[in-house]
This record gives C-alpha cells, sequence and structure tokens, in this order.
C-alpha cells in the first residue's frame, strides 16, 4: 500500500489531493504548518475536520520565523489583503500583483523539505502538495516543474528517496471539483473546506482564493 503524507491547509487543493489519496487506497496521514498566517484558527478546524473524515493521523508544526520573512499580507495585518472581482480572476496584471502581495518567501520550499524529514523518518513513500495548473500562472512554486526538480533535490537530501506529487497540479479549480464530485468511496465534504486568506466564521468572498473557489464551486454546480 502507498503511504502519503499531505501538506493540508484546508483549502480545496490540499483538501481535493486528501480526498484522492483516499480514494486510491493510500495509507494516509496529514501535516499543517503554521507560520503566523492570518488564516490559521479556520485552516486548522477545517483541516483537523478533514482529516478525521478520512480517518487520516493529523499533526501540526509552528515555524513562526517564517512570519518575519518578508511582509507578506498573509502574514503582516498592516499590509492589504487584495480583494478581486470574479471578472479579474483572469487578469493578468491584476492576479500578478495580488500574488505578489501574499508571496511568503520560499514557504512552499521549506514546507516540501519539512515535510521530507517527516516522511523520511516515519518511512512515507510520498508527500502529496496541493498544486494547481490556474494558480502556477502566477505561483511558479504551483508548478509541475517546481514538483519534478523538489523530487530530485529529495533524492540526494533524503536516504528514502521521497517523492514530491500531486492529483491536482495538471488541472484548473473547477477540473478539480470535477474530479472530486466524481469520488465513489465517500462524497466529498465541500462544507469543510476553508479557501480564504482570513479567519472567521464565513469565508469572505472577496480574496482571490475565495473568488477562484467560489468560481469553480459555481461552474460545477456545487452547492455550499
Amino acid at each position: 500500500m502507498k503511504s502519503s503524507l499531505v501538506l493540508l491547509s484546508g483549502g480545496l487543493d490540499s483538501a481535493a489531493n486528501l480526498a484522492l489519496a483516499y480514494e486510491a487506497g493510500h495509507r494516509i496521514s496529514a501535516l499543517q504548518l503554521f507560520y503566523g498566517q492570518r488564516a490559521s484558527e479556520s485552516e486548522r478546524r477545517a483541516a483537523q475536520d478533514l482529516a478525521d473524515y478520512y480517518g487520516a493521523y493529523y499533526q501540526s508544526l509552528d515555524i513562526p520565523w517564517l512570519k518575519e520573512l518578508g511582509s507578506s499580507a498573509l502574514t503582516h495585518e498592516e499590509n492589504s489583503v487584495p480583494l478581486l472581482e470574479q471578472r479579474e480572476l483572469d487578469t493578468m496584471p491584476t492576479i500578478e500583483a495580488s500574488a505578489k502581495a501574499v508571496w511568503v518567501p520560499n514557504r512552499n520550499g521549506i514546507f516540501i523539505q519539512i515535510a521530507a524529514a517527516i516522511a523520511e523518518s516515519e518511512k512515507i513513500d510520498e508527500i502529496l502538495v496541493g498544486f494547481n495548473r490556474e494558480e502556477a500562472t502566477t505561483f511558479p512554486d504551483n508548478t509541475v516543474e517546481f514538483m519534478e526538480q523538489s523530487t530530485r533535490a529529495l533524492a540526494y537530501s533524503t536516504s528514502t528517496g521521497v517523492r514530491v506529487n500531486s492529483f491536482t497540479a495538471t488541472l484548473d479549480k473547477s477540473e478539480i471539483v470535477a474530479r472530486l464530485k466524481a469520488l465513489t468511496r465517500k462524497p466529498f465534504p465541500f462544507e469543510k473546506v476553508w479557501s480564504c486568506y482570513f479567519s472567521g466564521p464565513e469565508i469572505c468572498g472577496k480574496c482571490e482564493s475565495c473568488g477562484r473557489f467560489l468560481r469553480a464551486c459555481n461552474h460545477q454546480k456545487v452547492v455550499l
């Protein structure tokens, strides 16, 4: 049986990888990392609920020092998180500015390296990351190329050859939702997902992350 450690934020893409690994019969566990992000409280609740739902072993780790690197709007409340209209989600200058505002220095690289150390120590075959084709246009650390290069590096830095994979890296958000609707072992709990840059009782519906999640659900006629 293949074993997978899912880097689980509680958002759509990482939750999809958890669900698709479950569907494929993997032995799954989940790792959540906290770096001082605004959405930490709601992300924690979502990730724990999703891990419980799929019977995955959940663990979390605080890396507060990451917040001190750079000045991302995700970690520094004095900086505004860009709010986008749905019609702006495919406007390149707008989404490039949004990506720049929320960029956390080397976040995904750091996440993968931490996960790889855990996976190596626990004899887990692979790390599953929530990448997608849609956001890869402005986030280079969401690309298939980054994932492949990370696996090449881990061939040298882990004794077990931990790999980095993703069920969603070649899909856009709507295609991800469509795959989740087609699951057969267990229906996907869309209501448990937290795809928002903020914490709160409900998603804000206005940040880029919310916009992409809501647009995909609307396209696929998912009622939240």
